[in-house]
């Protein structure tokens, strides 16, 4: 398939994943299950897509340079937007050191630790700890990722590790399998081999069915995260040998410029309505898009002003 097949992709792939991430946290209960597979599509995705533009000889500097020059206008210019919402709503705390590690995207480094944090930024940033983890460790990873079976040892051995600290160490969502997705999609970036797309969809079915008949039937729940894992590398796969329908393009791809906006507001625009579940969430979503557009918008503004072509 061509770069600009799965470039689009994903691209209308991460715009459907943040919306099941916002409606995951919005409504509960077993949407956590399609939110992990939406956080997977993410996380490999940014390992993916910076294997295929940052390899071989590149600068480190560069590189760092790049993805700070990327993020960090967008950041700012949220984190202002949320400073005027914390400031209306009259919240505690906005006025903290705390503060400086929510704006930044480090809050749950402190939580980790079990640092006590009482600023209203950065909540369920959690996320962009990581990819800044990543971002960090990348050029480490590419360089043994130039060696086939170093590249294989290493993301087998992230598989391991990953797979045994999610039974070991809980901290409430899903950190490991999202780590391993870093590391499986820097892997895929490098290696061509890919399955067909007839067994990852035939794999995917019988892993989402086998993991509703053990849960629905029997009552075990024991092995879940070994389906969901292979239902979100199969669901990777697709995306990678199968251009998905040209007319999600028209509905999602407004909304691809603005997923970091999505992501980091959603927590703090909920509404919720007594005794309507369904149009508070409806009412939520709208005010959530609305605000994430417009703040894309400043952002495109702002970057054509600079000089800059804006933030993908």
């Amino acid at each position: 398939m061509k770069p600009s097949d799965i470039s689009y992709n994903f691209s209308v792939a991460k715009v459907l994943s943040i919306l099941t991430v916002v409606a995951g946290h919005y409504l509960g209960g077993l949407l956590w299950i399609p939110t992990t597979v939406a956080l997977f599509i993410f996380a490999f995705s940014s390992g993916y897509f910076s294997s295929n533009k940052y390899t071989g000889d590149f600068s480190i500097r560069k590189f760092w340079k790049a993805k700070v020059a990327r993020l960090l206008p967008g950041l700012a210019l949220i984190n202002l937007f949320l400073f005027v919402l914390f400031l209306l709503q009259g919240r505690s705390g906005v006025f903290t050191w705390d503060s400086l590690w929510g704006i930044s995207g480090f809050s749950a480094a402190l939580a980790w630790f079990g640092i006590p944090y009482h600023s209203p930024f950065g909540f369920g940033q959690w996320f962009l700890t990581v990819l800044y983890i990543y971002y960090l460790a990348y050029p480490a990873i590419e360089r043994i990722n130039r060696n086939p079976a170093a590249a294989t040892a290493l993301v087998l051995s992230a598989l391991a590790v990953t797979t045994y600290l999610n039974f070991r160490v809980t901290v409430g969502y899903e950190l490991w399998i999202t780590v391993f997705a870093f590391m499986l999609g820097t892997y895929a970036g490098r290696m061509p081999a890919r399955l067909t797309f007839s067994l990852s969809a035939l794999i995917l079915a019988a892993s989402i069915a086998s993991m509703l008949i053990l849960n629905r039937l029997f009552s075990v729940n024991a092995l879940n995260y070994y389906f969901i894992l292979i239902s979100s590398v199969m669901a990777c796969n697709i995306l990678l040998v199968r251009r998905l329908p040209d007319a999600l393009g028209p509905i999602l791809m407004p909304l691809s410029g603005c997923v970091l906006e999505i992501y980091l507001i959603h927590f703090y625009l909920f509404v919720r309505l007594p005794g309507s579940q369904a149009a508070g969430f409806a009412l939520s979503l709208a005010l959530i898009l609305f605000s994430a557009m417009a703040l894309g918008r400043v952002n495109s503004f702002l970057a054509a002003a600079r000089g800059k072509p804006s933030p993908a």
